[in-house]
């Protein structure tokens, strides 16, 4: 029988040679500054999706206030590390309705997790991409000996840096905050 020759070498087949990223819009809403359910529908496509490399993008501006069109220019202010999770209470990845995995409060989770498994350079790589720079200080100390250098590092990617002033985007991987994606390195 062909199927009891388990000594035949594997067959690999490596025919997928490319990625193709596809945008999805959130159907329920994408401001993120009034309260309600966002969520991402991908109907039934010919595709494969790899959630292990799929990821979130938040593109936004900081302002003083909602009515406020000008960005916060000098001021002493910047998001916090790992800002773009804390703006969920939960998170929930669904297969054809089913639930594979349900984070609450994502942004103390992540950070946590992030505290631990990512190593003290990522802040200086990719890291800061995703808003994660470790405060070095307490306070939001920008000058002098007590300088907090992650509040520093923040604030100059949000405030000093990007043209416009205050614009920001972050790309933030889902294995970075669901466990399913960080270990489940196939395609669905």
């Amino acid at each position: 029988m062909e199927i009891l020759k388990i000594t035949e070498k594997p067959e690999i087949d490596e025919s997928i040679e490319e990625y193709e990223y596809h945008s999805y819009e959130p159907i329920t809403g994408t401001d993120l500054n009034r309260p309600g359910e966002i969520r991402m529908n991908i109907e039934t496509q010919d595709l494969f999706t790899h959630p292990s490399e799929s990821y979130l993008v938040f593109d936004g501006k900081l302002v003083k206030n909602a009515d406020d069109a000008v960005h916060i220019n000098d001021n002493v202010i910047t998001l916090t590390i790992n800002a773009m999770m804390h703006l969920f209470s939960n998170i929930k990845y669904q297969l054809s309705g089913l639930e594979i995995e349900s984070l609450f409060h994502p942004g103390q989770a992540s950070t946590m997790l992030g505290l631990l498994k990512f190593p003290d350079d990522f802040q200086k790589s990719t890291g800061l991409n995703e808003l994660w720079h470790k405060d070095s200080g307490t306070d939001a100390s920008i000058a002098g000996n007590n300088q907090n250098n992650g509040f520093v590092a923040r604030q100059e990617y949000i405030i000093r840096k990007p043209d416009p002033k205050g614009t920001f985007s972050f790309r933030i991987p889902l294995k970075h905050f669901l466990g399913f994606c960080d270990d489940y390195e196939k395609v669905v």
